[in-house]
């Protein structure tokens, strides 16, 4: 991985970042002795407000790699540092090296090296382009209402038209797939942001804090482990979801259910079901399909999250 941390720095400098120095981050990693690198806690985030002088920390999650035939799948996002950590910008990215081969076959992609410099540096200008104020702070991906879910309930109490927070918990996975409960819930969060409704709890906090108060999830959430993780992150919302299928593949699948609570009250305000394969609804040459499942859970957490914000 010392690699790709290297391909991100490296893009990130060309769109004129100011980066702290490998080696200095190394020494305080160690020094407060930081093990997870997926999500932001609260300790972490003062202590690189405080030492490192850095304003904003930038977290890559790597949600699939496969390096013959490559394949990559990851999400970028940009976390204020300092005593409120907060997401600003939130974008991901998903490509196979071969799912758009065009004419003879020229868009086909071969080396892994070369498809994980060409994501990064799309993510890298989207960020240089929300930072100068020319682009969004989320990145949704593109619609299809092919990728709607089969069934949903969806509370008239969502309509409200203010901004509503939200803690995002990993997903129970289900599946033989390693990660797929978090890359899931990863997803929904950059969707949910992307829809301009809704303001979610940084990933790393809620990490934090289920694991201060050893709450485990056997058995997916309940009321109560919502209510005290509403109470420890301060939002009324908690979403929280099953993932039984993830698989990559020639045509990836999945399946997930969505569960929104509102722990003030222990009303569920968005109950849904979705599963698709990244070829439903594509009929010629592959045009339009979705070559990882990264990129078909993307589509798909996007269509819950837009009927989430506005209905059904």
């Amino acid at each position: 991985m010392k690699e790709l941390r290297a391909a991100i720095e490296a893009a990130l400098r060309e769109q004129h970042f100011d980066l702290v120095q490998p080696q200095v981050l190394e020494m305080f990693l160690e020094r407060h002795r930081v093990r997870y690198t997926g999500g932001l806690d609260l300790e972490t985030s003062i202590a690189a407000e405080r030492d490192l002088g850095v304003e904003a920390i930038v977290i890559t999650s790597i949600e699939s790699y496969q390096a013959s035939p490559p394949r990559l799948s990851l999400t970028q996002r940009l976390v204020s540092a300092g005593d409120k950590p907060a997401i600003l910008w939130i974008a991901g990215a998903s490509r196979a090296g071969d799912e758009s081969p065009g004419f003879f076959d020229l868009g086909i992609v071969s080396d892994a090296g070369q498809l994980g410099a060409q994501m990064l540096h799309d993510l890298a200008r989207s960020l240089a382009a929300f930072r100068d104020g020319r682009g969004p702070r989320a990145m949704a991906c593109p619609g299809a209402g092919r990728y709607g879910p089969r069934n949903a309930f969806h509370s008239p109490k969502l309509d409200s038209p203010s901004i509503r927070g939200v803690a995002v918990l990993p997903f129970l996975n289900e599946t033989h797939q390693r990660g797929a409960g978090e890359s899931l819930a990863l997803e929904i969060v950059r969707q949910l942001e992307a829809s301009g409704r809704f303001r979610v709890v940084e990933p790393g906090l809620v990490r934090d804090e289920l694991l201060r108060y050893r709450i485990v999830m056997e058995n997916g959430v309940s009321l109560d482990t919502a209510r005290v993780i509403s109470e420890l992150v301060r939002t009324d919302l908690v979403l929280a979801g099953y993932v039984r299928d993830y698989e990559d593949g020639a045509i990836p699948k999945v399946d997930f259910t969505v569960l929104l609570l509102d722990s003030a009250n222990g009303e569920i305000l968005w109950q849904s079901t979705s599963y698709n394969r990244g070829n439903d609804g594509v009929y010629f040459f592959d045009a339009g399909a979705a070559g990882t499942a990264a990129a078909l859970s993307c589509r798909m957490a996007r269509e819950v999250a837009d009927a989430m914000s506005h209905g059904p």
